[in-house]
């Protein structure tokens, strides 16, 4: 991001922060400006009320790279301030007139860097004077990197370590950063989160919890999509689906492909258990088609539990899928392009438990 860049089409955080929630959801298209506007509200906090952040990344090869080069696109807009990073700290400080004899100092720390798989070893180590935590790319693409074990409460425990709730600790905010990837991950289907449908007052699309002080944020500026397809890059990714991604951020692994409500006449099938997810399955021979649905009928006796940790008294595990009668028709039928889901949601949680049970 440069000066001659027309800033107000990027993200601001300032105007998501009028909504007063302690977690803010905020998912853009690529370059729509969310983690600069994260290092600009972190610096003016800094520089303001000597306020101090917390930036997060999911394992420690994530925060390496990040950390060295957090400064570097947002420095220009504060000459006359030094920055400086480490290993586990982020500094700024007025720039001295000869910046080589001055030693750096614990007043110049503006930040912190944390690791989440490792958080729950800094229980012990108290953060008066952070107010801000940013968890940049929350969001995993499929690839070679997983979600953590129970990641959301991993990162529960990592907000609780920093504000003490109850302590008279300052508020601390949150925001979660990523682009357009999937709505099924676990903190969508943790706090049981939606994506705006509609804008609001302000023209932001914006969503809020109704019992709970979280938002989603869904960043679409129509003057940076505007610029971004009339980019020479633009004209590259014109008409593909990485375009809808990038550009105009739909997500990237979801699409409404084999969505469609359970027919009336369909009769129950079986229960699937898998990560805390209850799913049923129905069949209308009629249509030659099976649907999955959260609609379950608690007392059918067959319960298919996908993996040991999903295994209960009352599941049967899937073991050997050949001798599993109801469950390998069920695969067949998806082989056959028979099976429907209700929503999105649903239809990727189905699509794991059938890569797991086909491979």
């Amino acid at each position: 991001m440069n000066k001659e860049i027309d800033t107000s089409m990027f993200w601001n955080p300032k105007r998501t922060l009028t909504h007063n929630c302690l977690i803010n959801i905020i998912l853009g298209n690529r370059g729509g400006g969310k983690s600069f506007g994260f290092k600009e509200l972190a610096i003016d906090n800094f520089i303001k009320k000597r306020e101090q952040f917390g930036y997060i990344r999911r394992y420690k090869e994530d925060l390496k790279q990040p950390m060295i080069q957090f400064f570097k696109d947002i420095e220009y807009k504060y000459p006359d301030w030094e920055f400086k990073t480490d290993s586990k700290y982020f500094y700024m400080r007025i720039r001295p007139e000869n910046p080589e004899s001055v030693k750096w100092t614990e007043d110049d720390i503006c930040g912190y860097g944390f690791v989440l798989s490792t958080a729950n070893n800094k229980k012990s180590i108290s953060y008066p004077n952070v107010t801000l935590l940013g968890f940049d790319e929350f969001l995993i693409d499929k690839g070679n990197q997983h979600y953590l074990q129970n990641e959301p409460i991993a990162l529960l425990n990592l907000y609780e370590t920093v504000a003490r709730p109850g302590t008279g600790h300052k508020k601390v905010i949150m925001f979660m950063l990523a682009n357009a990837i999937t709505v099924t991950n676990p903190y969508f289907l943790f706090w049981d989160l939606k994506m705006p449908d509609k804008k609001d007052k302000n023209n932001k699309w914006i969503w809020k919890h109704a019992t709970r002080p979280i938002l989603v944020e869904d960043v679409k500026n129509e003057k940076f999509i505007d610029v971004k397809k009339n980019s020479l890059f633009g004209k590259l990714i014109e008409g593909t689906k990485y375009a809808d991604y990038s550009i105009e951020n739909k997500f990237l692994l979801d699409n409404d492909t084999f969505i469609e409500r359970k027919s009336k006449n369909a009769r129950y099938w079986c229960t699937l258990t898998y990560k805390n997810n209850v799913l049923g399955v129905w069949i209308d021979s009629n249509e030659g088609k099976m649907y999955v649905s959260k609609d379950i009928d608690p007392s059918y006796p067959i319960n298919y539990s996908v993996t040991m940790k999903d295994h209960t008294p009352n599941t049967l595990l899937l073991k050997d899928k050949s001798r599993s009668r109801k469950f390998k028709l069920f695969l067949d039928n998806y082989k056959l392009g028979n099976v429907r889901f209700d929503n999105i949601n649903i239809k990727n949680i189905t699509y794991e438990i059938i890569q797991i049970s086909m491979y």
